[in-house]
């Protein structure tokens, strides 16, 4: 399941362009204390092999971006959604909004103003699917931090080896089927610099995919995400409806 979290902002939103450890910080907020410590420190899994199992995406709505202050600018309202395979967490988050007297991101007051939930119905093993928020995807070599792009095969080896691994944890199964995830054809992917806390930079890619998977799998990255970080902003999909967001 996920949800869709539409906000309204009085005196407007003002933040910087890389916002996404900003508001990570107001996901978690709005979790229970003990949940949101939880996946924050403990996650999902065992050994190497941890996961937060949640993703949300970017902010959506009517905007005016400062290029020379490096700033976006909501004047009323906006949206973003949150993923999460645990449904205790979204129920959380909508029990926590709904009774918060006070929300604010970055010191600037918001309202809640309308909460949808939602599933992305899969029939069949072949889609399209749309990044949300951009996806990151890296390794570590003679410890340096590799980050690879949607013209590379190793982008794709990586994201299916994320997949299998989340698969595991999930369903505490080994992974015996095939996965394919594909460039689209004659599609644009367009690369995103994002500043984390401290300055330190995450390469990330914004376009479509194609997944030739079981549905399991396509539901755990719809759910969960694809590639890293997703926790933190990066890696949520949307089935491609060629529609507004």
């Amino acid at each position: 399941m996920r949800l869709k979290l539409t906000f309204e902002a009085p005196g407007g939103l003002k933040l910087p362009f890389h916002y996404h450890y900003i508001l990570q910080g107001f996901v978690l907020h709005n979790i229970s204390r003990p949940l949101a410590e939880f996946i924050h420190s403990v996650g999902y899994g065992n050994g190497n092999k941890v996961y937060k199992l949640l993703t949300f995406s970017n902010l959506y709505g009517k905007n005016k971006v400062f290029k020379r202050e490096k700033q976006i600018f909501f004047p009323q309202s906006f949206h973003f959604y949150i993923s999460s395979y645990d449904l205790n967490v979204l129920s959380d988050i909508v029990k926590q909004l709904i009774g918060a007297r006070n929300l604010n991101i970055a010191g600037q007051e918001v309202f809640l103003s309308s909460i949808e939930s939602f599933e992305e119905s899969i029939i069949t093993e072949r889609v399209i699917l749309k990044t949300l928020s951009p996806i990151t995807v890296h390794e570590t070599i003679n410890g340096k931090t590799v980050y690879y792009n949607p013209y590379q095969e190793k982008f794709y080896q990586l994201l299916i080896r994320n997949l299998i691994s989340k698969y595991s944890v999930i369903t505490g199964q080994a992974f015996s089927d095939s996965i394919e995830i594909l460039q689209i054809k004659n599609s644009k992917y367009r690369k995103v610099i994002t500043f984390y806390k401290n300055n330190f930079v995450i390469e990330a890619w914004k376009g479509k995919f194609e997944i030739k998977a079981p549905l399991k799998i396509i539901e755990i990255a719809l759910k969960t995400g694809l590639g890293a970080r997703n926790a933190q902003g990066f890696g949520m999909v949307a089935v491609d409806k060629s529609g507004e967001n």
